[in-house]
């Protein structure tokens, strides 16, 4: 009789420097040991800190690039714009919402479009959207 190990997602702390991901550890479980360990990572080792749920370390990594990278292209968008957080995310939400309105063939007609030059933030999520669906994206 096969035994299969069912893999429940569970909470994971990334700790990540310019984009690179140097360490992964299941998230403490109380409040106080959380803080700590994200004023530890900011303040004594100049890391960010991410919190993901995820079945496994390597999926959790994946989740905390995919925030990191999310969170990039929308600071990129506040400086290219000059507008608040709350602001940028809400164009974000926007933009992907209008990527998922599109459909398959829609997606990959505007990928062509050129996008990533006159809007980036557009551009990006639209290629996260591609790729949560499976689709194949040039980026």
């Amino acid at each position: 009789m096969p035994v299969t190990l069912d893999k429940a997602p569970r909470s994971f702390t990334v700790l990540m420097q310019g984009g690179t991901v140097n360490g992964v550890l299941l998230t403490p479980a109380t409040e106080e040991e959380r803080e700590l360990l994200h004023f530890t990572a900011k303040w004594g080792d100049c890391l960010d800190s991410f919190e993901v749920t995820a079945v496994d370390g390597y999926a959790a990594s994946i989740r905390a690039l995919a925030a990191h990278d999310r969170a990039t292209a929308i600071e990129d968008y506040m400086d290219r714009v000059g507008v608040t957080y709350v602001a940028a995310r809400t164009v974000y939400r926007d933009c992907r919402t209008w990527a998922r309105a599109l459909g398959t063939e829609g997606r990959a007609s505007w990928l062509a479009h050129g996008l990533q030059s006159y809007m980036p933030l557009k551009h990006f999520a639209l290629i996260e959207v591609m790729r949560e669906h499976g689709e194949p994206t040039t980026a």
